[in-house]
């Protein structure tokens, strides 16, 4: 897949870092480069599997892309704001779910908190059978405590 990589400097990130200052001095700076450098940390993790996970569910490269790209901008603006919170991982994924359903065509829907677990748990399957990940990483890119996850089958009935 060709595109923006994980280590490139892109457009996302400049949102991150942008204020309305061009350049403040002190704490509030430093606070800014701590969240971009979280962000472009974060986005280097997880970028490969968000778009393997999206051309899975897409069926198509470029909207896969597409819809990753969109996915880390809307994070990307609201970086700050999520990093503050208890779990960015799980927030960035739900984002990215959210950004996968609207390319497949589904509209934007109030999950609720029962079929959350279910979508995590579908999730997590999928990203075990399908990308063959394991359950440590799996807990790592949907942002849940691996001790959270559903039984998973063994890595050695699969292959």
């Amino acid at each position: 897949m060709s595109g923006p990589r994980p280590g490139d400097r892109c457009p996302d990130a400049a949102a991150v870092g942008a204020g309305t200052h061009a350049r403040v001095r002190g704490p509030q700076d430093r606070a800014r480069r701590t969240a971009l450098a979280a962000y472009t940390a974060f986005r280097e993790r997880h970028y490969e599997p968000y778009l393997q996970y999206a051309a899975l569910r897409i069926g198509r490269n470029a909207a896969a892309e597409t819809t990753v790209v969109a996915a880390f901008t809307e994070l990307a603006v609201s970086w700050t704001a999520i990093l503050g919170g208890a779990g960015p991982a799980a927030v960035a994924w739900r984002i990215l779910h959210d950004h996968v359903d609207r390319a497949l065509g589904h509209g934007p829907t109030a999950v609720p908190a029962s079929q959350v677990v279910h979508s995590l748990q579908h999730d997590a399957h999928f990203l075990h059978e399908q990308m063959r990940l394991s359950p440590e990483r799996i807990a790592e890119v949907l942002g849940v405590r691996p001790g959270d996850l559903p039984a998973l089958p063994p890595r050695s009935l699969q292959e």
